[in-house]
C-alpha cells in the first residue's frame, strides 16, 4: 500500500484549499454564514468534481477524505458528508441499483444520511424504523441539513432485514423538526416519517453491502473532517505561540510549552496517518478494512480533541471569546466526534469482531 500522495491528489488538496478560500468567509466568521454562502459554495464544489472527479466518474476514499479535512479547517457548512458517502457506498453495486436510486445518485441531489434514532445507538440493530406497502415509518434524530437537502438515505427494516430507503425530502408524510446544535455550520433536525412516499429501497444482501460501506466511509469522513479543524486549530496556536510576548521573550520558548506542542503535534499527525492508511485500505479493497476504519475513527475521536484542548491551553482566555475561532473548531470536532459512532462504541464493535474471530479459530 502506498500511502504517499499522487500528483493528482495533491492537486485536489491544494484546488479544494483555494476553492474555500475563496468562496467561504475566514473561520473566524463561518459560523455567520447563511444559506446563499452554503449554497453557492456547495455549487462550486460540485462544478469541481465532487461527485464525480476521477476517470471512472467517482473519487475514492482518499480524495474524499482530502475534501473532508480541507471543509473541517475551513469550517465550511456543506452537506458533504451524506452527498458523498452514499454515492460511495453504491458506486461497486451501480449495476444493481433500483432505477430510482440511480437516477438520484447519478444526478447531483444533496443527499443526507438518517439513521441514529432517538433513544437508540449508531449500531444497525438498534434500528427501528421500517419500510412497508403503504411507506416508510419511523423517527430519525441529528439529521445533517436535513432542512436544506434533496433526499434521505434512511436505514430501516424492510422484510425482517436491514434496508436502506431513498425518500425525497419534499415528500408527504416527511416532517423536519430543527434541534439545537453545538456547531451552527452542522445544522441538525428531527425527521419523522408518517408512511412517507419511498423513491427506492434496497434489501436483502446488497443493502447490507451498501450500508456497512455507507457506516464505514461516513465516519472515516467525519473523522477526516475532525482532523482538518484540530489542524487548523493546532497551526493558529503555534503562530500564537511564536507571536506571543511575556516577560520579553515569545511564550513558545517556554520549554513546557514546548513539551505540550511537540505532543499535540504527534497527535495530529498520528491522526491524519491512521484516516489516510483506513481510507487507502478502503480504495485498496484489504479484507478487514472496515475495522481499520473502526480503528481510524475511534483514534481521532479521542486524538482531535485532545489535540483541541491543548491548543486553546496555548491561547489562554482569549480562546473563549465569541470572536475567537478556536471554540468553532472544538465544536466542530465534538460534533464530528459523535457521527457514526464515538470511540467508546467502535473500541467495542472491534472488541466483538475479535472476539468472534478467535471463537472461530478455537473450534
Amino acid at each position: 500500500m502506498d500511502l504517499e500522495l499522487s500528483d493528482e491528489q495533491v492537486w485536489i488538496e491544494e484546488s479544494i484549499s483555494t476553492l474555500l478560500d475563496r468562496q467561504w468567509p475566514p473561520a473566524e466568521g463561518a459560523w455567520q454564514a447563511g444559506e446563499a454562502e452554503r449554497t453557492r459554495l456547495w455549487e462550486s464544489l460540485v462544478e469541481f468534481g465532487l461527485l464525480g472527479g476521477s476517470a471512472d466518474g467517482q473519487l475514492g476514499a482518499i480524495e474524499l477524505c482530502l475534501v473532508a479535512r480541507a471543509v473541517g479547517g475551513h469550517l465550511a457548512s456543506v452537506p458533504l458528508l451524506g452527498s458523498v458517502a452514499v454515492r460511495y457506498a453504491a458506486a461497486p453495486v451501480a449495476a444493481e441499483l433500483p432505477d430510482a436510486f440511480a437516477a438520484v445518485l447519478g444526478g447531483d441531489s444533496r443527499l443526507s444520511v438518517a439513521l441514529l434514532e432517538p433513544g437508540r445507538g449508531w449500531s444497525i440493530s438498534d434500528t427501528g424504523a421500517s419500510v412497508h406497502s403503504t411507506g416508510l415509518t419511523g423517527t430519525k434524530a441529528a439529521v445533517e441539513h436535513a432542512v436544506a437537502i434533496d433526499h434521505l438515505a434512511v436505514v430501516a427494516v424492510a422484510d425482517g432485514q436491514p434496508g436502506l430507503a431513498l425518500v425525497a425530502a419534499a415528500a408527504p408524510g416527511v416532517e423536519v423538526t430543527p434541534q439545537s446544535a453545538l456547531d451552527d455550520g452542522v445544522p441538525l433536525s428531527r425527521v419523522a416519517f408518517a408512511d412517507a412516499e419511498v423513491d427506492g429501497v434496497l434489501e436483502g444482501e446488497l443493502a447490507e453491502t451498501v450500508i456497512e460501506r455507507l457506516t464505514t466511509i461516513g465516519g472515516l469522513l467525519a473523522a477526516a473532517e475532525a482532523v482538518g479543524a484540530a489542524e487548523a486549530l493546532f497551526a493558529q496556536a503555534r503562530e500564537y505561540a511564536a507571536e506571543r510576548r511575556q516577560f520579553g521573550r515569545t511564550i513558545a520558548s517556554n520549554q513546557a510549552l514546548r513539551h505540550l506542542m511537540a505532543d499535540l503535534h504527534v497527535r495530529q499527525a498520528s491522526s491524519w496517518s491512521t484516516t489516510l492508511f483506513a481510507a487507502a485500505a478502503l480504495d485498496d479493497g484489504i479484507p478487514g478494512a472496515h475495522q481499520t476504519a473502526s480503528v481510524a475513527k475511534a483514534y481521532v475521536s479521542r486524538a482531535a480533541r485532545e489535540v483541541a484542548h491543548g491548543s486553546i491551553q496555548v491561547f489562554g482566555g482569549i480562546a473563549f471569546t465569541e470572536e475567537h475561532p478556536a471554540h468553532r473548531f472544538l465544536r466542530r470536532i465534538i460534533v464530528r466526534e459523535q457521527q457514526f459512532g464515538d470511540a467508546a462504541h467502535h473500541e467495542r464493535q472491534i472488541g466483538r469482531d475479535l472476539a468472534a474471530a478467535a471463537s472461530r479459530v478455537a473450534v
